[in-house]
């Protein structure tokens, strides 16, 4: 018996603009699958980039 293949659905990244194939049970695989045209999502990378910036902008800046 094989296991069941789970779904994929081609998206594409918001911010980078990069395709990735998007497993079943990716946290937005449901939300991708109610979009009808060229499902979007923000990806990972971007994700955590914005993160970071924003974390970084909350610091205080050092005296020169």
């Amino acid at each position: 018996m094989s296991k069941p293949q789970s779904a994929e659905i081609n998206a594409r990244c918001l911010m980078c603009g990069k395709t990735y194939e998007v497993p079943g049970d990716h946290k937005d695989y449901k939300k991708l699958t109610e979009q009808k045209i060229d499902p979007t999502f923000i990806c990972d990378q971007c994700n955590y980039r914005v993160r970071h910036e924003a974390d970084e902008q909350k610091k205080p800046k050092k005296p020169i």
